[in-house]
């Protein structure tokens, strides 16, 4: 019941932003963490979840840059996660934008994979958006060596968790509205399987966003099929 009557009044207080509406969407690039093919438009800095630390910048409506690394206390370096990721927007036009990527993963300093990554994006008149993604895994390395399926993430001195990460195609598909006729406040959904090839192995996030012309604000659930289910947040300014 608490749960119920907070989620209720961070909707209210969000149907009530008084910042201008917004022309565009100012989160173009990305719907939850999904890449679009909308460029970064100017920089960001943000957190996820309080400890994954991120910033980006867009030059010019072409090549988008963006990276972050976990801040978690009293774990080792070793056992942080982070991320590197490039982007260009091929086309950009007429609500369609298309665009590739080469994305590079640390899960802790023992296993690194990289990715190709492909976006194209509609954009409709009233500013829902619908990304189609495919994603491929192109060079990976674990403590077995080689490009071992079976991926120890070791975080000290918390323990280890194990999943196996097999095939090298994935697809994901994104969505975003906004809510109520108020452009200030969207719903965010996006979903993604890494191997489309061998069975169902889906993440799925659901959040509601509040956004003005400088900083947006994520809240909502992760799920995956290990099963999990978690809270997420996601915090952005704009410069």
């Amino acid at each position: 019941m608490r749960k119920s009557l907070l989620v209720l009044s961070f909707l209210v207080i969000a149907m009530r932003v008084t910042a201008a509406p917004l022309d565009s969407v100012r989160d173009g690039y990305r719907h939850f963490i999904m890449p679009t093919g909308k460029p970064i438009e100017g920089g960001y800095f943000g957190f996820w979840e309080l400890a994954f630390m991120q910033a980006g910048y867009g030059f010019g409506d072409v090549l988008s840059l963006s990276g972050g690394f976990t801040v978690m206390p009293t774990v080792a370096f070793r056992s942080q996660f982070g991320f590197l990721q490039s982007k260009i927007t091929l086309y950009d036009d007429q609500g369609l934008s298309l665009a590739g990527g080469l994305n590079f993963l640390r899960l802790t300093s023992d296993n690194t994979l990289w990715h190709l990554f492909g976006s194209l994006t509609y954009e409709t008149p009233t500013q829902s958006r619908f990304t189609g993604l495919i994603f491929y895994k192109i060079a990976s390395s674990t403590p077995n060596g080689g490009d071992d399926p079976l991926i120890t993430v070791n975080v000290v001195p918390y323990g280890q968790f194990t999943f196996l990460y097999t095939g090298g195609l994935g697809a994901g598909v994104g969505f975003d509205t906004p809510l109520l006729g108020n452009d200030n406040v969207r719903f965010v959904a996006e979903a993604w399987d890494h191997d489309v090839a061998g069975g169902v192995k889906l993440g799925v996030i659901g959040a509601f966003r509040v956004e003005s012309s400088n900083f947006s604000s994520d809240f909502g659930f992760m799920y995956f099929t290990l099963p999990m289910l978690a809270p997420v947040a996601n915090f952005v300014w704009r410069f």
